[in-house]
């Protein structure tokens, strides 16, 4: 935490001396030498600095206040108060239309307050103009709405000061034709937990988060990534914990970073007793759901007898299955009744309609395993994040967990289309929590080495007189990179799929072209992806000073392709500040044979530095032998998530790659003609 300045002695005086404050009446009170009175929001919007404070910004968050009542069912009501102030028109645009979001199966807002301080004078802004609106939807549409107050005109140096109440939780879980209390109860009932973090979009110059709950509940409570203030004190009816944090910058943008929950200072806060305690509940909840029919049983066995599994061993036959799933269940949330949050819908339903979320697409794949034998239960993950000790619901993602013997082999049908695996490797070393009727602990998916995801390519050219290259180039993909290369092939119209991958040999020659393009299937999951593509590139190598000269042709294609390397493709700062979020590790491994011209060789053959640091590999170099030019190149990417004290390492291999891209390897012939 950074030192207090005069904006925090008067946020202090607030919380300290408020209490005796008020019980001094009337104007004749005289405060000790020295003090304050509490500062009101028009203090506090004269005292927040100005434009040149915050170049960056065009408005920052005052105060960010909330007081959060949880009863006895877990119901909660938070009371919350945002204080801006605007310091360009930009920033004036940017709060001319106030916005809050809710999904009214499960919450509620209501605008209480909202002011406007100009030059220390409040002009209210009638709340009865708030608009409730259906909210924007895209592939979940589960009737989620937002209110939207528009502003009076603003002007730069405005405060505004809005209160709101907010009732419910964040997942839809019961009905609506249940009574207003009723659909504010949270799935565990009787439990709560929230996920606080410390940081925004602009600069915060006071956070404060206050959790009330009734005396008889325990919490469990941790900060990470961070130092916040503290107080936890006692009624008779209630226990009070608060967070509160002064000057908190706001969230800095970096390439590729990891998601906010795993970067910003926060708050992890649950009732519940333990993560054996949520496996029981994730169980119960659920375990009604997936009950087969006859149709079902019918196409369980047409897949298995499809795939030449039939008698196969339980691992067979469910990577049969979750391929067809994968392939089969449209991932579209509709809005189908009770249980949108964590209840999974009934495997004959989303076999029915043959579409829904995350949860459905699991909830199928547990109904066919079940109807097939295979005991399996479904489980929670958080995908592109990592889960904290302190058992909150801090998930975003369902999926199935195969039991063999002690251990859950677990399967991901959402993100496997067009990929060979049963668990995709841009899920690895997620934790994830199986629902069980013994209850399990939170465990973590094994991290994947670079060896797993090898993407290895294979090129076979010949160098004309002319500096043209004609030749064929192979990728074969494995595990990350397998997906990678079927998404290519998967996501392009066979008529256009030569003109595809023209363009991502563009960057090996402006005028290259392609002759034939030859691939695996995408949904033939017997192997690994392959793509093939036979080309030609005229003048790729130039003609200087009575030689050819040309670069190591791949890396052009490699450094402008996320999907083929994502590091490579990627622009890095010099420095970083927060983690390096990559998804996945990768294995580079590239060999060129480049057949020359008749009495021509290869005289200048470089070789690049050989970079191994803890997160990265890089090594590249050329040969010359028989007529041939042999060009070498292999990257490691070692690990998905990189600290910042590993950047340099990474920067430095990547580095290394593009000056490799550089590298000049010289033609020429007897006499020095080329």
């Amino acid at each position: 935490m950074s030192g207090l300045g005069s904006r925090h002695v008067l946020a202090l005086v607030l919380t300290a001396g408020l209490g005796a404050l008020a019980m001094a009446q009337g104007p004749e009170v005289q405060l000790p030498p020295g003090d304050s009175p509490p500062p009101t929001a028009a203090d506090r919007v004269a005292a927040a600095g100005e434009s040149d404070d915050y170049p960056d910004y065009g408005h920052v968050v005052v105060l960010d206040r909330a007081v959060n009542h949880v009863d006895e069912k877990g119901v909660s009501r938070v009371e919350s108060e945002v204080l801006y102030k605007t310091l360009t028109e930009e920033g004036c645009r940017a709060l001319s239309v106030l916005q809050w979001g809710y999904e009214p199966q499960s919450s509620a807002v209501e605008v209480e307050d909202v002011t406007v301080i100009r030059d220390g004078k409040t002009i209210p802004v009638p709340v009865e103009a708030v608009l409730d609106l259906p909210a924007a939807q895209d592939m979940i549409y589960w009737g989620n709405r937002t209110k939207l107050l528009q502003m009076p005109r603003l002007e730069v140096g405005d405060g505004i000061d809005v209160r709101s109440t907010r009732r419910g939780y964040s997942y839809a879980l019961l009905d609506q034709t249940q009574s207003d209390d009723e659909r504010f109860i949270p799935p565990m009932p009787g439990e709560y937990f929230d996920i606080v973090l410390f940081s925004g979009p602009v600069p915060i110059l006071e956070k404060r988060y206050e959790l009330r709950l009734p005396a008889a509940k325990q919490l469990h409570s941790q900060v990470y990534n961070g130092a916040l203030y503290a107080s936890t004190s006692f009624t008779e009816d209630e226990n009070v914990y608060a967070w509160w944090a002064f000057d908190l910058e706001a969230e800095r943008h970096e390439e590729r970073q990891a998601e906010a929950s795993d970067r910003v200072t926060k708050v992890v806060l649950a009732t519940v007793e333990s993560w054996e305690a949520k496996s029981r509940w994730f169980f119960s909840v659920n375990d009604g759901q997936f009950g087969s029919s006859p149709e079902i049983d019918r196409k369980v066995v047409d897949i298995l007898a499809a795939a030449g599994v039939a008698d196969g061993d339980d691992a067979a036959k469910a990577e049969a299955l979750v391929h067809w799933v994968a392939q089969n269940i449209r991932y579209s949330g509709q809005t189908m009744g009770k249980g949108e949050g964590f209840t999974l819908h009934p495997g004959t339903m989303i076999f029915e309609q043959r579409s829904g979320v995350c949860k459905d697409i699991a909830g199928m794949l547990v109904t066919m395993m079940r109807a097939a034998g295979i005991a399996t239960n479904p489980a929670m993950t958080m995908a592109g994040s990592r889960i904290e000790e302190v058992p909150a619901d801090q998930f975003n993602h369902c999926v199935v967990a195969r039991e063999a013997g002690d251990e859950w082999v677990m399967y991901d049908p959402t993100w496997v289309p067009f990929n060979n695996d049963i668990w995709s490797k841009l899920e690895t070393e997620q934790h994830y929590l199986v629902g069980s009727a013994e209850g399990e602990p939170l465990r973590r998916i094994a991290y994947s080495p670079p060896m797993e995801s090898p993407l290895r390519i294979r090129h076979q050219a010949t160098l004309g007189v002319d500096g043209s290259l004609e030749g064929t180039i192979r990728f074969e993909g494995r595990g990350a990179m397998d997906s990678r290369l079927r998404r290519i092939v998967a996501s392009t119209p066979i008529r256009e799929i030569d003109e595809r991958l023209g363009t991502m040999l563009a960057s090996m020659c402006e005028r290259v072209e392609v002759q034939s393009v030859r691939h695996r299937a995408a949904d033939d999951f017997s192997g690994d992806m392959w793509i093939e593509v036979a080309y030609r590139a005229p003048q790729l190598a130039l003609a200087v000073d009575g030689g050819l000269e040309l670069h190591p042709p791949m890396m052009a294609v490699l450094l402008s392709d996320g999907l083929l390397f994502r590091a490579g493709a990627t622009k890095w700062d010099e420095e970083r500040t927060s983690d390096v979020f990559l998804y996945y590790t990768q294995l580079l491994d590239v060999e060129e044979t480049i057949r020359l011209p008749a009495g021509r060789a290869a005289t200048v053959v470089p070789a690049s530095d050989e970079v191994d640091e803890t997160y990265a590999y890089f090594k590249g170099q050329a040969e010359a032998a028989a007529g041939r030019l042999i060009i070498r190149t292999r990257a490691e990417v070692r690990r998905r998530q990189i600290p910042p004290e590993g950047y340099a390492g990474l920067r430095k291999a990547v580095e290394e790659a593009r000056s490799w891209g550089r590298a000049v390897i010289r033609v020429e012939g007897e006499g020095g003609e080329g």
